[in-house]
């Protein structure tokens, strides 16, 4: 039996992407305080060519998130099999999730912020509420995200009635209308109206809905839908899977552009770098099996290493924001601190990781167990 090909570009790009967020975010670390400071009072100074350049990591984890759901949800439709999606899903995204925004807690805890409001923004964390603030600076995308696995459940629901594609040129071209209005508003002249209208566009709800960073999601679906061997042919010549693919990478670099709170030239650095990733990501699809060759006797530990990525993303923000500030207060010289500040987030990583897999492990059985047992239920 010939052995599965593994995708290993993603593995790579998971943890590029999520180092990249790493060294984004820390170099807005300030060092007097657990806070987000630009330039001056920033505890690493020489990571400012990194500011901002994460928006392009986390444009890439998304697409990678699109393209690896569209690959596992395109098997069955019906209940049994939308049920089953939701709670692997939820088990994959949920243990390392509670076990990070737990730690975010002890340590602003630690920092010296309100205990009840700490609370209530755990609270909210944990039950992935679209509503903040949250625990962590970085529960929103998983709240974004598990708007969109809603989106793909439904899809599921359907039996595909309305497919994968269909949900893709969905969420893609509403996203994409959304980004082409926002460009009208920077290009026109800056009026207390227009910049009004840019905040309200701009807020929490927009990405939740998908309009901002929808496009990521459905360049990474379009992508496996146009490698799939299983797909359908599609008529209509302006909406074939890889012309929506390479327009929707186009709007992913213009959100990149109209988003990024960086100078001009690091928002253009920004989009070189995600326009890279993609790259890597198409050229290692249509060389898996030649990257395969090259990488199989590493199967684990590069595995490994792209599981690590979702930790080190959960982590660094607002516990790596706080162990920066402890350090300097310790009196540490900024390269030490940053040595030992990333260095603490890799190890806590490692644990999260593996107590996440332990976790899995134990849910996953129980899982199955209860899906089969009502999907025999509705048979008979």
């Amino acid at each position: 039996m010939e052995r599965k090909v593994h995708f290993f570009t993603l593995d790579f790009l998971r943890i590029f992407s999520a180092m990249l967020v790493l060294l984004s975010h820390f170099s807005t670390y300030a060092a007097r305080s657990a806070s987000i400071v630009n330039g001056k009072g920033a505890a690493f100074g020489l990571l400012s060519v990194f500011a901002g350049l994460g928006s392009a990591g986390v444009g890439t984890l998304f697409v990678i998130s699109g393209f690896a759901i569209a690959m596992s949800a395109s098997r069955e439709g019906g209940v049994s099999p939308a049920v089953r999606f939701v709670g692997i899903r939820a088990i994959r995204i949920l243990p390392a999730m509670w076990i990070s925004a737990l730690i975010a807690f002890a340590a602003r805890a630690f920092y010296g912020e309100d205990f009840q409001g700490l609370l209530m923004d755990f609270a909210r964390s944990a039950v992935l509420s679209p509503k903040g603030p949250y625990i962590d600076g970085v529960v929103w995308s998983l709240v974004v995200q598990s708007f969109f696995y809603l989106l793909v459940a439904a899809s599921i629901l359907s039996r595909f009635r309305f497919s994968l594609y269909d949900l893709a040129r969905l969420i893609g071209l509403c996203s994409s209308a959304y980004l082409l209005v926002l460009l009208a508003l920077h290009l026109a002249p800056s009026t207390p109206e227009t910049d009004r209208v840019l905040s309200i566009l701009t807020r929490f709800p927009f990405k939740l809905l998908l309009l901002q960073h929808g496009v990521f999601f459905a360049a990474g679906m379009m992508f496996h839908i146009h490698h799939s061997k299983n797909s359908e042919p599609i008529r209509e010549a302006l909406m074939r899977p890889a012309i929506l693919l390479f327009f929707f990478v186009a709007m992913c670099a213009l959100e990149i552009l109209l988003t990024m709170d960086s100078p001009g030239e690091l928002r253009s650095v920004s989009v070189a770098i995600f326009l890279s990733f993609i790259s890597v990501m198409m050229i290692g699809k249509n060389f898996e099996r030649q990257v395969d060759a090259i990488f199989k006797d590493y199967k684990f530990i590069i595995g490994y290493l792209g599981r690590m990525s979702y930790s080190i993303y959960l982590n660094h923000y607002a516990t790596g924001m706080v162990l920066v500030w402890w350090l300097f207060s310790l009196g540490m010289r900024p390269v030490s601190a940053f040595f030992v500040s990333v260095t603490g987030v890799l190890a806590l990583s490692v644990i999260i990781t593996w107590l996440e897999k332990k976790i899995q492990t134990a849910v996953d059985a129980s899982f199955l167990r209860v899906v089969q047992h009502g999907a025999k239920s509705a048979a008979a």
